[in-house]
């Protein structure tokens, strides 16, 4: 078969088809720190859509949540802008993961989340101060207040915990509620096979509020550390935080 395309021609398309394939094949080189300022312009976003918002509208305002790792924020939002708020939080989950992809790619290490002890701030209702609505957390609640909430909060604790049965010892893990001291533990169980959802963020509201006690009391004693847990066993069918010196 005769060939009719000129020799100029050919080169030509040669080039094209690499370019072409090189543009299709060409790396992302957005770096960590550039992903890391863009998550953090989106989340700019989301703390500006979350602010100012007139009490007039405190009825229609509902708290939101962002969960990072072993980080929560909550977010003040009016019912006109949830949907945009899931958009601005689904964007933000993206780059941030790609992020870490770029930090992966660089060799760095992602050490997985551990919360030794369940303490994120935790939100508690809504308010008008002013004329803005204004999220009350653990974080920000008056030491008033806090006193006789983490009471109630311990009260309610306990009471999922009395309530626990335990027949596989091997399901079963410790959390550390904070008592009058720095480093004074009390520890109770938790079963991690099945959702311990409502339990953590009561642990962890109870937790931020015995923090913001002790330090509102000024210097306080520090307990060193001098037992550890060594196992949850099931005792008379009941789950039983065994510890140890």
């Amino acid at each position: 078969m005769t060939n009719y395309l000129n020799p100029t021609l050919k080169s030509l398309t040669i080039v094209l088809a690499v370019m072409l394939l090189f543009l299709g094949c060409k790396k992302d080189e957005t770096t960590v720190t550039q992903w890391g300022n863009m998550a953090e312009a989106k989340l700019t976003e989301i703390k500006t859509l979350a602010s100012d918002i007139p009490c007039s509208q405190k009825d229609n305002v509902s708290i939101q949540e962002i969960s990072t790792g072993c980080s929560t924020s909550y977010y003040s939002v009016k019912s006109s802008d949830v949907a945009k708020f899931e958009s601005l939080r689904k964007e933000y989950f993206y780059l941030l993961g790609k992020q870490a992809d770029a930090m992966v790619k660089m060799g760095i290490i992602i050490d997985p989340c551990y919360e030794y002890i369940w303490i994120t701030e935790q939100p508690i209702r809504l308010e008008c101060n002013g004329d803005k609505v204004q999220l009350i957390t653990s974080a920000n609640i008056s030491i008033e207040e806090a006193k006789p909430l983490a009471i109630k909060t311990y009260e309610e604790i306990m009471t999922i915990v009395n309530a626990q049965t335990c027949t596989n010892e091997s399901a079963w893990m410790p959390t550390a509620l904070l008592k009058d001291k720095i480093m004074e533990l009390e520890y109770i169980p938790y079963l991690r096979t099945q959702d311990y959802t409502i339990l953590k963020k009561k642990v962890s509201l109870y937790n931020g509020l015995k923090h913001r006690i002790i330090q509102a009391q000024g210097p306080a004693d520090y307990v060193p550390v001098t037992i550890k847990v060594e196992k949850v066993e099931c005792v008379n069918g009941k789950p039983v935080v065994k510890l140890t010196k």
